[in-house]
């Protein structure tokens, strides 16, 4: 059967399909794993924030900050059930990086799974309507390096984030052996580090060559951020002028 007959205005199949999100999957390349493809990114040159996307409404100067999805799942289901409603507020911001819809360790590997779905298929969808999107590289176990990273580009720059992930030191062992192994795979050229950029993070990094960006955690919102940005400005628009006069 087709799957969107007379437009899918009476079509309970679409209905249903519509809740995995089956009609944003014309636009993206897919994997043979079935995860969505997504475009290699530049690097956000003179971009020194990010702010949650729970914080995107109340933010100014979004054309000069990241937005991102470093926080619970529950603050960001809405861009999943209803991902048309919000590209207009996305494309405000200098970049969004790629959703963060969790792996935890001790989800089942077909959870995790989905969520990896989810990530690839939103962030790879967003590109193809023309936003500028950085890839975000999660992971589990080890055992989840034969599929977590399928989809992300190679020589990109690429987001991670280490908010709840270097508490422990088996916490953080399984971390690190993620960021090495995605150095390995997918050879970024950039990465952006929301959270406590670590000094195994930094020493990887200059071992491999790759430049590197600390967006440090915090929970002040989009109003501390943008003060923060306009007070910048400011000194940036002082410094103009002092040239000027000297």
């Amino acid at each position: 059967r087709a799957l969107v007959p007379n437009g899918g205005k009476d079509n309970g199949r679409f209905r249903t399909a519509t809740l995995v999100n089956w009609h944003l999957l014309p636009e993206v390349e897919l994997t043979p794993g079935g995860f969505a493809k997504m475009q290699a990114a530049p690097w956000p040159e003179g971009i020194d924030t990010m702010v949650r996307f729970k914080d995107a409404l109340s933010c100014d100067f979004r054309e000069a900050q990241g937005l991102h999805f470093y926080s619970d799942d529950y603050q960001f289901e809405r861009i999943w059930t209803k991902p048309e409603v919000y590209l207009e507020l996305l494309e405000q911001f200098a970049f969004v990086v790629e959703p963060d819809f969790s792996m935890y360790l001790d989800f089942p590997e077909p959870l995790q799974k989905w969520n990896h779905y989810r990530n690839q298929l939103l962030g790879a969808w967003w590109q193809a309507r023309g936003l500028n999107v950085i890839p975000s590289a999660s992971w589990a176990d080890k055992a989840s390096f034969a599929w977590t990273f399928e989809g992300l580009p190679e020589h990109s720059t690429v987001a991670i984030s280490t908010v709840g992930c270097v508490k422990g030191r088996e916490l953080y062992s399984y971390f690190m052996d993620g960021v090495r192994e995605l150095f390995r795979q997918k050879q970024p050229t950039g990465l952006l580090v929301y959270g406590k950029l670590t000094p195994d993070i930094e020493k990887a990094c200059q071992d491999a060559g790759i430049q590197y960006k600390n967006f440090p955690h915090t929970m002040m919102g989009a109003r501390f951020l943008t003060k923060q940005y306009a007070g910048k400005l400011a000194q940036a628009d002082k410094n103009r002028r002092n040239c000027a006069q000297d």
